[in-house]
């Protein structure tokens, strides 16, 4: 059950401050019924420092807004000096008076809520949502603050004791009243995420007609982190940090804004965001530098402080291999020297390792790990060596999907990740995840509500990715709380444990999809199952001018932008003969794009004005209004089950509709089981499969390419010829494998 009022310690556990920790205690109890939020220095608003931003700060739907700063010595004196008035404490210590410093912080939250004429009259220049601020005295009396609290200057910010702050906070009006939306704006204008809204060119209420238009309007909301990515973001946790979510949840939202944040903060802090799709070069700096100069007023230190780094790099772009390579003096090794190992990544950081792995010495003091489910374990264990700090208390975060990797049989844990030490122990164990840090902040976190692709498309690409509807699942959960961290709720069976063979139910509530677009389309009467189409054609050339024949048609009548059009090519092996013949069909029809990697560079991904042709691989991390999946006749067949992987991370790419296509009968074996899919939908109905049969399919992705494709070939054989199958049943094919 989700609480209606949270709380974000960040960092008060650590410090020494036993008033602070009992008049949070105090804040959370008196708003205990309320829906909202306290935290600790949560933001600057432009502020120099965090001694110029008040202890707490409290965002109700009851109440509006609520400062609090505290005060833990004992004041004796104030005096004003050059205009500005200090306060002296009996430690002997003198500090700017706080309530001036509330002043202050309340003209930033003025000038902050005057962007929203919802929130600020500007006939009358009064903001309509209450603003509230009181200065805590712990260690003074009434008697003695009433002596000099006034003297210099009558501030808006009363005062209140320690004593007698839980009757004042008890008897603080709740008739603010404010609405959902209202609420949201306040949040992100304060947070800052407002900076990664989308701008609307004025209020467009014209009836919906194109596909252009439904997607526009969905888009059309106010950025607001929910509370977990809220919780997730806004703290730095002082050890290592998991990150775990679906496509579309905010993973790289959530690592940018605490980027920012820690960058702003602690600026003798170097930071590493570490990621595995070159594309995400200008998307990762984009979010990070948005939020960071708003907040900071300067530009990000990209060069020194803020290292923003793909994995390996390229020709154009370093990447922390090659950096690391420079740093110490040795040759890297190049992409045409190790194209035919296994994992070309696991194999030059292994080398690495091997060479160099003495010489590499702590210089981070925070690491952010974006995709951490496409790096071997030899990216983990350089990276524990180059973040500072011993074991546990190094501050590496990493964001994950398992439904994500096209390699990865199963998550891995931190113990087989980071490597061991002299000594054989795990240098990060499992047991590292387990909990919380002080000030409640959790070590391993879930992000349950999906944004970005609408539900019956996301739902689409789970239930295939797990092969929910075939005869054999090919993943599975097997505890209530395993599926409610991915944001189904768990209708039968009624117990915390799912058994093998147990009739199996979920659901996927409007609370954990968050993209409006399906419900859009059922206010208007279209059928938001209609986000799916999938086209079976007889030959290539008829699937390719099929797909360029509907990108003109999205262009023309439905007014699509052509960047936001991407095509994910699902062909295995040498596929970019295959891109390059859908680029002519689209050139044949006066439509530009662009191939990431392959002709333009890595990093040039929905360039203004062109469609992109890519690969799942290079697909990751980006997002597109309309997404185009070609040459999916194997989904279905696929006993490797990468297909079914690359399939959800096309899909998950999606904010709107969605074509699939292919060659063959393959593509109607996909098309019945997504129709399976789409007819149970918001919920999921299969039987519950082994332990066993589902460990064996997943072993099937730590294949190397080589298997996998003579595991494909001998598989397509036996499902060609049903005597030779039945012959060598025993030896190719049981209950774990599915159909043939």
């Amino acid at each position: 059950m989700v609480e209606n009022f949270g709380v974000l310690a960040g960092s008060l556990a650590l410090e020494n401050k036993p008033f602070h920790m009992q008049i949070l205690s105090d804040i959370k109890r008196e708003h205990a019924n309320l829906h909202g939020y306290v935290a600790y220095k949560l933001t600057r608003l432009g502020r120099v420092s965090d001694d110029d931003v008040p202890s707490f700060l409290v965002v109700t739907k009851e109440r509006g807004i609520l400062l609090l700063d505290v005060v833990e010595e004992r004041i004796i004196a104030a005096h004003e000096r050059e205009g500005v008035d200090y306060w002296r404490a009996d430690s002997g210590g003198t500090f700017i008076a706080k309530n001036l410093v509330m002043e202050l912080y309340s003209d930033e939250i003025i000038s902050r809520l005057k962007n929203d004429l919802r929130l600020y009259d500007r006939k009358t220049r009064r903001l309509r949502v209450p603003v509230e601020s009181k200065v805590v005295f712990c260690r003074n009396s009434e008697d003695e603050v009433d002596g000099w609290y006034e003297k210099f200057a009558n501030y808006e910010a009363g005062y209140v004791t320690v004593e007698n702050l839980r009757s004042w906070l008890n008897e603080l009006p709740c008739d603010a009243a404010l609405s959902e939306n209202e609420y949201a704006s306040i949040c992100s204008l304060l947070e800052g995420t407002f900076v990664y809204q989308r701008r609307s060119e004025g209020i467009d209420e014209r009836p919906l007609r194109t596909r252009n238009d439904f997607i526009q309007r969905s888009l059309r909301v106010i950025f607001k982190q929910d509370e977990a990515q809220r919780v997730a973001s806004m703290q730095l946790p002082p050890g290592p940090q998991r990150i775990r979510g679906l496509a579309g949840t905010g993973k790289t939202i959530v690592l940018s804004l605490k980027a920012a944040i820690t960058h702003a903060k602690f600026e003798d802090f170097k930071i590493l965001y570490l990621f595995n799709t070159q594309s995400m070069y200008q998307q990762v700096q984009s979010l990070i530098a948005q939020h960071y100069t708003m907040q900071a007023k300067k530009a990000p230190d990209f060069s020194d402080q803020m290292h923003v780094l793909h994995a390996w790099g390229g020709r154009q772009r370093p990447g922390l291999y090659s950096t690391i390579c420079d740093r110490i003096g040795m040759r890297p090794l190049t992409w045409a020297e190790v194209r035919h190992t296994q994992d070309s990544l696991a194999f030059i950081y292994n080398d690495l390792l091997k060479r160099a792995g003495h010489a590499l010495e702590p210089i981070y003091d925070l690491v952010l790990i974006d995709e951490a489910q496409d790096f071997p374990d030899e990216v983990f264990q350089v990276v524990y060596k180059l973040t500072k700090g011993v074991g546990q208390d190094k501050r590496i975060i990493w964001a994950y999907d398992e439904f994500q990797s096209l390699r990865d049989a199963q998550m891995r844990e931190p113990a087989e990740m980071f490597g061991v030490d002299e000594n054989g122990q795990p240098n990060i164990p499992n047991t590292a995840l387990k909990g919380y840090y002080p000030g409640e902040i959790q070590k391993d976190f879930v992000l349950p509500n999906c944004y970005r692709t609408p539900r019956p498309v996301l739902m689409a690409a789970h239930g295939v990715a797990m092969g929910l509807y075939t005869s054999n699942p090919n993943e599975m959960f097997y505890t209530r709380g395993d599926w409610e961290a991915l944001g189904y709720s768990v209708i039968s069976p009624n117990s915390l444990f799912i058994e093998e063979g147990e009739q199996v139910e979920l659901e996927r509530g409007d609370e954990n999809s968050k993209n409006i677009l399906e419900g859009l389309l059922r206010a208007e009467g279209a059928d938001p199952l209609k986000l799916i189409k999938i086209r079976q054609l007889e030959s290539d050339a008829e699937q390719l001018e099929y797909v360029a024949s509907q990108v003109r048609r999205l262009l023309d009548y439905h007014e699509v932008p052509a960047e936001e059009i991407v095509i994910v090519n699902l062909k295995q092996g040498n596929n970019k003969e295959s891109m390059l013949e859908m680029q002519k069909y689209l050139t044949r029809h006066a439509v530009p794009s662009v191939i990431p990697g392959y002709v333009e560079s890595a990093d040039i991904f929905k360039p203004k004005g062109s469609v992109t042709i890519t690969t799942p691989f290079r697909a990751k991390g980006n997002e597109a209004n309309i997404i185009f999946v070609i040459n999916a006749e194997n989904v279905s067949l696929d006993r490797t089950l990468r297909t079914r992987n690359a399939f959800f991370v096309a899909l998950t790419r999606s904010r709107g509709w969605c074509y699939i296509s292919g060659v063959g009968a393959g593509v109607s074996l996909l098309s019945d089981e997504i129709e399976r899919i789409k007819a149970d939908l918001p919920k999921f109905r299969f039987i519950c499969p082994s332990k066993t049969a589902v460990r064996k399919k997943k072993s099937l992705l730590s294949l190397s390419d080589q298997q996998a494709a003579d595991y494909q070939k001998i598989a397509d054989m036996l499902r060609k010829n049903p005597e030779l199958a039945n012959v060598f049943k025993e030896d190719f094919f049981d209950e774990s494998n599915g159909d043939a």
